[in-house]
């Protein structure tokens, strides 16, 4: 059965192309865990519930399946996508190659507008990831707006669509790691020292404390799913 919060979201959406509504539901549910890996996505009971015919469903299942979300199985119809621990450190070596590109191309390039930007975007991380009960739900959004700030310097677009489609696939996995205890303060003072790297302007050291910040939180997250599933 879909989670009732699905739909309620979705009534909450500004109402433009069904089948952008439809797809940003059903994305942020993936990405939030609230639709389970191997979770069966029927388009006639989507569109019952949404309120909308089949068509903007499929259209909506089809955009997922381009980021990585969704799979079309022959007889079962869509399935949310679900990452092996090989495939979630695969992903995450790819993440760190190309940040740690962007943040050390970004830091030679940051003006004092985009190092504000980089700032309101850690103090944003540090409030919104506390102790409240959506603390994990939001850290992934939140991470996202201070490593993305940081990367929008380095002027290259394409870098950065590659850079947020890899992270999208693994973001709901990377969370589990701010599930221990203590992982949280740890977190925030690595975000702190890439903080200052970018105030001193220090190219060769934000590449890597970029690398090491995501290949630690992918192997910690993975320690986390693996003792979660077995």
């Amino acid at each position: 059965m879909l989670p009732e919060s699905l739909f309620i979201r979705a009534t909450e959406e500004p109402r433009g192309l069904a089948s952008e509504w439809v797809g940003n539901a059903l994305r942020q549910a993936i990405l939030d865990g609230h639709l389970a890996d191997g979770q069966s996505l029927r388009q006639s009971e989507l569109a019952g519930a949404f309120g909308v015919s089949t068509i903007p469903v499929r259209e909506a299942l089809k955009q997922l399946e381009v980021e990585g979300l969704v799979a079309f199985q022959q007889n079962r119809g869509a399935t949310v996508i679900g990452l092996s621990e090989e495939d979630i450190i695969d992903f995450s070596e790819i993440r760190a190659s190309l940040e740690e590109m962007a943040a050390t191309q970004s830091v030679r390039r940051m003006t004092r507008v985009d190092l504000a930007r980089v700032e309101d975007a850690y103090e944003a991380f540090v409030a919104g990831t506390s102790d409240a009960p959506d603390g994990m739900a939001r850290s992934g959004p939140l991470n996202w707006a201070f490593h993305g700030a940081i990367y929008a310097a380095c002027g290259r677009p394409r870098l950065l669509e590659m850079i947020e489609g890899v992270h999208r696939r693994v973001d709901r996995y990377i969370r589990a790691h701010l599930e221990i205890a203590g992982r949280k303060a740890e977190t925030d003072a690595e975000h702190l020292a890439l903080l200052a790297a970018c105030r001193s302007r220090d190219a060769e050291g934000i590449g890597a404390l970029t690398r090491r910040h995501i290949l630690d939180a992918a192997r910690i997250s993975v320690d986390v799913l693996r003792r979660r599933r077995g």
